[in-house]
C-alpha cells in the first residue's frame, strides 16, 4: 500500500533535481557595451541569444545581464555600430564587456535589428536618436539642433517660426522634462529661442518620450527628453573645432589614469556681439552701441575605481548676456552760447542662463544588482537691469527684475535583473525648490531724495519627496508588461499634496516581426511656467504649484502598431492616443510679467482643462546609404478655462490639424553627403478681430465676443471676435538643406558643411496685423489683414577639423 507513494516520492525527487541541475546548468553573463573606438558606453544596445527571443538591452551606463545556456552564441549590435558574435560555454558566472567597431560606408547592409526593435521593446511613443543620426541634420548657421531635430518626429509641434521649442501632444512648453545626464534643466534655448543649449558635439545620444512613460520618470505632463553627453575618449585624446557665421565651438576629450577614466570637455560661443558692437557705434556716431552673445559650457569626467565601482561628474553652464548702452550730451545756453552742460547715459542689461553640476556613483551589488547615487544642483536665473544718469540734473534711476529656480536633489536607484524575462527597477528622490518668481527692485536718486521699493513675489521654498517600483516582465514569448507606480509627496510653504500614478504598457506580438502595444500613464506635475508669449523667451517664469494655483495633472491613454520592415532596414508605427490635463495655469486678461501685482497668483487663471488627441505615423530608416525618417500628425487639441473665452472650449495656440516632418540623409561616397528636411502645418491658431463696426455709446448693446476699442463723445468703434484663438494663420512649410564635404588629412579630418535655410523662400507668417490702405475702386480707405514673415531663404556655412 506504501509502494505508490514511495515511488510518487522518488519522481518528484527526481523532478526536483533536474529542475535543480537545470538551473544551475545555466550562468549570468554580464558587463559593459562600448564604442570600441572611444570606450562610450552605449546606452541601449542590445544583447541577444542567437536562435532564441532571448535577450536584454544595456542601461544608462552601458550595463547589461542575462542568463545563458551552454554553447551559446551572444550577439551584441547597436545602431551604426557592426554587430559583435562571441560563443560562450560558461561553468560560472562571467564578465563580458562587449567593443563594438563604428560601421564605416562600405559595411552598410541590411542584416535586421541593430537594437532593441520597436516592436520588441514594451515601451511605447519612445523615440532615439543617435549622436550620427543628429549630425546628419542640415546645419543652420553652422550649428546642427538637437531640439529641431525632435520637432521633425510625429506628435511635436514646433511653436512658431525658428524657434527651438517643442510642443508634444497638445501640451506646453513646461511640460517637457529635459534631462541633460539625468539633471533637470528648466531652460533650453538660446538667443529668444532660435538656437536650444545643447552642444552637437558633446551629445552622445536623445531619446523623447511622448507617452507610456515608465515608473522612473515624474514631475512633466507631455514629455521627456533625455540627452546623455559624451563620457570621453578612453582610448586616445582627440580635438575637433567648428567655426560657422555666428558661432565657434570646440571639443577636447581623452583618457586618464591610463584609460582607467575619461574626460570631456566642450564650449561654444556666438560672436554676434563682435560684430553689433561697432556697427552700432559707428551708425550712431557713437552715442549707443549694442552687443549680444551667448556661451555653452560642457564638462565630464569618468574614472572606474574597480569593475564595480565608478564615478562620474558632470558640468553644464550656459548663458545670454545682451546689452544696449545710449549716450547723448546735455547743452546749456550762458550768455547766448551753447555749450555741453553735462551728459545723459542709460544702460539696459537683460541676462539668463543655466548651471548644472552633478556627481554619480554606481556600484553592483553583485551581477544581478546595479545601483546608481547621484546628488545634483541646477539653477535658471533671469535678470533685466537698467540704469539712467543724468550728469546735468544729477540725477540717476536703477530698475532690476529678476526671477529664477534653483533645485538640489538626492537621488538613489536599484535595478534587479532576477531573469532574462524578469527585471525590477526601484528609487527615491529627494528635491528642494527654491523660487524667486519676479522681485522688481526700482532705486531713484535726485539732488535732494532717495528713494528704493522692492515689490514683487519673492522666494518661495518647497521640497518633494518621490519613490517608484517598476517591474518589467514577460509573460510568454508573445506578451511583455513593464508596470509600475510613481508615488509624489510636494510641500510648499506648509501645504501638502499627494500622488500615486499608476503606470502600465503591455505589448503583444503579432507575427515574427510586429506587435500591438497599449499603455496608461498618470502623471503629475509641481511646477508652472507662466508665459506671455510661448515663444521661450525668457520673460516666462517659472513658479511653484501651491493651494491657489495646484499641481498639474494628466492622464494618457496610447495604442500602438509596429512592425519592421526588414526588406528595407525601417520600423513603421503607427500610434493613436487622447490625453487629459487638469489644472492648467495661464495669465489672465490683460496680465503678464511685468505687472507689478504683489503675488502672482493674482494674475493667473488656474482651473485649466486640457484634451489632446491624434493618430501619429513614423517610417524611420537608421541604416544604409540612405536613411532618415517621415512623420505625419492628425490631432486636435483644446483648452478650457472658467474666465477665459466666456468658460467656453477654444483650440489651443499651437493646435494643429496636420503636421508633416521628413527628414532625408544620403551618403554619396565616403567624403560626401547630403541631407535635407521638410516640414509642414497647419496655420496656428490665433486670437484676431474678424470685423468692426460703428457703435452709439454709452447706451448700446453689443455681443460677449465684441470689444469696444475707442471712442469720441458719443460714437465709438468696436471690434468683433469669433471667440479665443478662433483664426488660423496660412499653413507653414519649409525646406532645409545641407551639403557635407570630408576629407581625410595627415593628422586630421576637416569638414565643410553648406546649409540652406528655406531653401525655396517660403514667407511664411510670423504674426498678422491690420492696416489702412486707400483703395482706388471706392476711393476710400479700407482695413487690409497683412503677415509679416521673418525668416526668407538663408544661406551659411561652416569649418569644422578633427585632429587625431
Amino acid at each position: 500500500m506504501q509502494a505508490a507513494p514511495s515511488r510518487l516520492n522518488h519522481f518528484f525527487v527526481i523532478l526536483l533535481f533536474a529542475s535543480f541541475f537545470q538551473a544551475n546548468s545555466q550562468y549570468r553573463v554580464s558587463g559593459y557595451v562600448e564604442d570600441a573606438s572611444t570606450g562610450e558606453k552605449l546606452f541601449g544596445a542590445t544583447v541577444a541569444i542567437e536562435g532564441t527571443t532571448q535577450g536584454v538591452v544595456s542601461n544608462f551606463y552601458g550595463y547589461y545581464s542575462l542568463i545563458v545556456p551552454a554553447n551559446a552564441t551572444l550577439v551584441y549590435s547597436f545602431v551604426g555600430y557592426t554587430s559583435h558574435r562571441q560563443t560562450v560555454n560558461p561553468t560560472a558566472d562571467i564578465t563580458i564587456t562587449a567593443k563594438l567597431q563604428p560601421r564605416i560606408l562600405d559595411e552598410v547592409i541590411i542584416e535586421g535589428n541593430k537594437e532593441e526593435s520597436p516592436e520588441l521593446a514594451p515601451q511605447v511613443s519612445t523615440i532615439k536618436l543617435s549622436s550620427k543620426q543628429l549630425m546628419n541634420l542640415p546645419a543652420i548657421g553652422g550649428e546642427v539642433d538637437v531640439l529641431k531635430a525632435i520637432q521633425l518626429l510625429p506628435g511635436v509641434q514646433s511653436g512658431r517660426e525658428g524657434m527651438s521649442g517643442i510642443y508634444v501632444r497638445g501640451g506646453g512648453p513646461d511640460q517637457n522634462l529635459f534631462l541633460l545626464d539625468g539633471v533637470p534643466l528648466y531652460n533650453v534655448s538660446h538667443l529668444g529661442g532660435l538656437f536650444s543649449v545643447f552642444n552637437p558635439d558633446a551629445i552622445s545620444d536623445v531619446s523623447l518620450i511622448k507617452g507610456g512613460f515608465p515608473a522612473r520618470y515624474g514631475g512633466r505632463l507631455s514629455s521627456v527628453v533625455n540627452i546623455k553627453t559624451k563620457d570621453g575618449n578612453r582610448e586616445q585624446n582627440t580635438t575637433e573645432a567648428t567655426v560657422g557665421l555666428i558661432s565657434a565651438r570646440a571639443l577636447n576629450q581623452g583618457p586618464i589614469a591610463g584609460g582607467k577614466g575619461s574626460y570631456m570637455i566642450g564650449g561654444r560661443r556666438t560672436y554676434i556681439d563682435l560684430l553689433t558692437r561697432p556697427i552700432s557705434k559707428s551708425a550712431s556716431d557713437g552715442s549707443s552701441s549694442f552687443g549680444y552673445l551667448f556661451y555653452d559650457l560642457n564638462a565630464k569626467v569618468s574614472y572606474d575605481f574597480s569593475d564595480r565601482n565608478k564615478v562620474q561628474f558632470s558640468f553644464y553652464s550656459g548663458d545670454d548676456r545682451g546689452v544696449a548702452k545710449f549716450q547723448d550730451d546735455l547743452y546749456s545756453f550762458e550768455n547766448g552760447i551753447q555749450q555741453i552742460a553735462g551728459e545723459e547715459k542709460s544702460k539696459s542689461v537683460f541676462a539668463w542662463g543655466n548651471l548644472l553640476a552633478t556627481a554619480r556613483w554606481t556600484h553592483l551589488f553583485s551581477d544581478k544588482v546595479f545601483a546608481n547615487l547621484s546628488t545634483s544642483y541646477t539653477k535658471y536665473r533671469f535678470k533685466l537691469t537698467y540704469d539712467y544718469e543724468d550728469t546735468k540734473e544729477k540725477e540717476t534711476e536703477f530698475y532690476q527684475y529678476k526671477s529664477g529656480i534653483e533645485d538640489l536633489s538626492l537621488r538613489y536607484e536599484l535595478e534587479y535583473y532576477h531573469t532574462n524575462n524578469h527585471s525590477l527597477l526601484g528609487g527615491i528622490q529627494l528635491i528642494n525648490h527654491s523660487f524667486t518668481p519676479g522681485v522688481n527692485t526700482i532705486r531713484r536718486d535726485l539732488e535732494t531724495e532717495e528713494t528704493e521699493e522692492t515689490f514683487g513675489s519673492f522666494g518661495i521654498d518647497s521640497y518633494e519627496i518621490s519613490g517608484y517600483l517598476e517591474d518589467q516582465l514577460a509573460l510568454s514569448q508573445t506578451i511583455k508588461v513593464n508596470m509600475g507606480v510613481h508615488y509624489n509627496y510636494y510641500s510648499p510653504e506648509g501645504s501638502s499634496f499627494h500622488s500615486i500614478q499608476p503606470r502600465a504598457t503591455v505589448r503583444v506580438l503579432t507575427g515574427s516581426n510586429s506587435s500591438v502595444k497599449l499603455s496608461y500613464a498618470e502623471m503629475q506635475q509641481n511646477v508652472h511656467l507662466l508665459t506671455g508669449s510661448g515663444a521661450g523667451l525668457p520673460t516666462d517664469i517659472w513658479v511653484p504649484a501651491t493651494d491657489r494655483a495646484k499641481p498639474q495633472k494628466s492622464r494618457q491613454v496610447t495604442g500602438a502598431y509596429t512592425k519592421a520592415i526588414n526588406a528595407l532596414g525601417a520600423e513603421l508605427t503607427v500610434e493613436a492616443y487622447y490625453k487629459r490635463m487638469e489644472n492648467l495655469v495661464v495669465y489672465a486678461e490683460g496680465e503678464n510679467w511685468a505687472e507689478t501685482a504683489d503675488d502672482w497668483q493674482d494674475k493667473v487663471e488656474t482651473d485649466g482643462i486640457g484634451t489632446s488627441r491624434g493618430i501619429e505615423f513614423l517610417l524611420h530608416k537608421k541604416e544604409g546609404k540612405l536613411n532618415g525618417w517621415l512623420g505625419y500628425t492628425i490631432s486636435k487639441s483644446d483648452r478650457r478655462f472658467s474666465n477665459v473665452n466666456f468658460g467656453e472650449t477654444f483650440p489651443y495656440k499651437y493646435d494643429r490639424r496636420h503636421d508633416v516632418g521628413l527628414l532625408v540623409s544620403y551618403e554619396l561616397s565616403e567624403r560626401t553627403d547630403i541631407s535635407m528636411t521638410w516640414v509642414y502645418g497647419t496655420g496656428n491658431a490665433i486670437t484676431l478681430g474678424e470685423a468692426r463696426y460703428n457703435v452709439m455709446l454709452p447706451n448700446v448693446l453689443i455681443s460677449p465676443n465684441d470689444v469696444v476699442w475707442s471712442h469720441f463723445g458719443g460714437n465709438g468703434e468696436a471690434e468683433h471676435y469669433e471667440g479665443r484663438n478662433g483664426f488660423r494663420m496660412r499653413s507653414y512649410h519649409r525646406a532645409d538643406v545641407g551639403l557635407r564635404f570630408k576629407k581625410n588629412k595627415r593628422n586630421g579630418q576637416r569638414i565643410w558643411s553648406i546649409g540652406i535655410y528655406n531653401a525655396y523662400n517660403r514667407a511664411n507668417p510670423f504674426y498678422y496685423y491690420f492696416d489702412q490702405e486707400f483703395d482706388e475702386r471706392t476711393l476710400k480707405d479700407s482695413r487690409q489683414l497683412k503677415q509679416v514673415a521673418l525668416f526668407p531663404i538663408i544661406p551659411t556655412i561652416s569649418y569644422t577639423y578633427k585632429f587625431n
